[in-house]
C-alpha cells in the first residue's frame, strides 16, 4: 500500500493528523528510502518520490493497513488520500469501495481520494 498525503479534517477545518503518530505494519524500502508511515501525514505536499522520501509505503501485505493516532476522540469531518503523482497510481492497494464503506461506518461525512492514474 503507498500513500503520500493523508489529511484529517476536524470540525475547524483543521488537519487534526498532521504530525500525530502513524503506524502501518511494516515499512517499504524504495532506492534506499525507507516509506515510513509518518511522511503520509508530516504536512508535506509531495507525492514523487523521485524527489525523495514523501510517501508511505508498506511491503506487501496480505491486509495492508495505516493508522494515525490522533489523541483524543474528535469529531471528524473529512478525510482526503492522495496517491503517488510520478507513476503507479495502480499501487493505491485499497480499493475505492472498501474506502468508502469504512468511512461510511465511522459517519465521515466528507471525504476525498485522489488517486493518480
Amino acid at each position: 500500500m503507498v500513500m503520500c498525503i493523508v489529511s484529517v479534517k476536524g470540525r475547524l477545518d483543521v488537519n487534526v493528523a498532521l504530525n500525530r503518530p502513524s503506524y502501518q505494519p511494516s515499512t517499504y524500502i524504495h532506492f534506499h528510502n525507507s516509506l515510513y508511515a509518518r511522511y503520509a501525514n508530516d504536512g508535506s505536499n509531495a507525492s514523487d518520490l523521485r524527489q525523495g522520501p514523501c510517501c508511505a509505503a508498506t511491503n506487501a501485505e496480505t491486509n495492508p493497513w495505516w493508522a494515525v493516532d490522533l489523541g483524543v476522540a474528535l469529531y471528524v469531518w473529512g478525510v482526503k488520500f492522495t496517491n503517488r503523482e510520478e507513476c503507479c497510481g495502480t499501487y493505491f492497494f485499497f480499493r475505492t469501495d472498501s474506502v468508502r464503506t469504512i468511512l461510511n461506518r465511522y459517519s465521515v461525512r466528507c471525504y476525498h481520494l485522489a488517486v493518480a492514474f
